[in-house]
């Protein structure tokens, strides 16, 4: 939830937006939709549920929306890359799929291993999303996901 102060042209932003650290979400689609909506609404400041007050709040949002972009881009290319390498060793193209903990491993490969899990986490609710989108899709065979048109994607 979100509120704005008209007579500030600024926004509560609760745990959506935050003056320090990360936004934690259950499902990526609706967090991006209502940071979408959260923009529309105001230019000025933010004042966050944590953190410290966010004097051009429209643009820490713009922020957060890139970011994640920027991850789902990233996921996108690590499956991308498994799929040609897959085809250019002739493997089985559902060899061309990943974990998440797998991508994790290239994609946040200069952060501290104590840290996997959670970004784990942060994967698969890219991948959810991306699958929602038909993108990508989990193979049948188990946690590994490919890019949407592999052959044991199930489509």
């Amino acid at each position: 939830m979100a509120l704005v102060l008209q007579e500030e042209d600024a926004m509560f932003t609760g745990d959506n937006v935050l003056g320090h650290g990360t936004a934690v979400f259950e499902d990526l689609s609706t967090y991006m939709a209502s940071l979408q909506r959260m923009h529309e609404h105001f230019s000025g400041r933010a004042y966050p549920g944590h953190g410290e007050v966010i004097d051009d709040g429209r643009q820490r949002i713009i922020e957060y929306i890139e970011h994640r972009h920027q991850r789902e881009r990233e996921v996108l290319h690590v499956l991308t890359e498994a799929r040609q390498s897959s085809s250019l060793q002739k493997e089985d193209v559902s060899q061309g799929g990943r974990t998440p903990m797998e991508m994790v491993k290239i994609i946040y490969n200069d952060v501290p291993e104590t840290l996997h899990e959670p970004a784990a986490r942060g994967v698969e609710q890219v991948l959810h999303k991306l699958a929602e989108e038909g993108k990508v899709v989990r193979s049948e065979d188990g946690p590994t996901w490919l890019m949407a048109g592999t052959s044991s994607s199930g489509m």
